[in-house]
């Protein structure tokens, strides 16, 4: 068999094999992900779908997943089967049989509607939108 220094020269080899070969495609893959992220058209693909995705619900639970605290996901969920995730200031607000409406073209825009016909709105994507007209300023 092999002895104790032709092992720990063979593992050194392929460690250093291994470290040549895999940061280099890891240094690519990053740069290459940090330019397609902030390509004018992924930003826009991605602002275009938050602009016309649109549903409306009545709030049947609500429900903080993983545990108690402010960290964890805040979620209603409506009768329409939808799953929405909100900030935990929000999730205080909001009661069971309450309204959330995100109209198409709506620029991503919700309309929580409270029973008392309180209305609360919320801008959940402006940092989406900034960011897409700032890309559209640079071209």
């Amino acid at each position: 068999m092999y002895s104790e220094a032709e092992l720990k020269d063979q593992e050194n080899k392929v460690k250093s094999v291994l470290w040549y070969i895999f940061m280099p495609i890891l240094f690519l893959s990053l740069i290459g992900g940090y330019f397609q992220t902030n390509s004018i058209g992924y930003i826009e693909r991605e602002y275009k779908e938050a602009n016309e995705y649109s549903f409306s619900g009545i709030v049947y639970e609500k429900k903080v997943e993983g545990g108690d605290g402010y960290r964890f996901p805040h979620c209603l969920f409506l009768k329409t089967g939808i799953r929405w995730v909100v900030s935990n200031s929000l999730y205080d607000k909001i009661q069971i049989g309450d309204s959330v409406v995100k109209k198409n073209k709506s620029d991503s825009v919700f309309y929580y509607i409270r029973k008392n016909n309180q209305t609360i709105i919320e801008d959940e994507n402006l940092y989406l939108r900034e960011k897409y007209l700032d890309k559209l300023k640079q071209k």
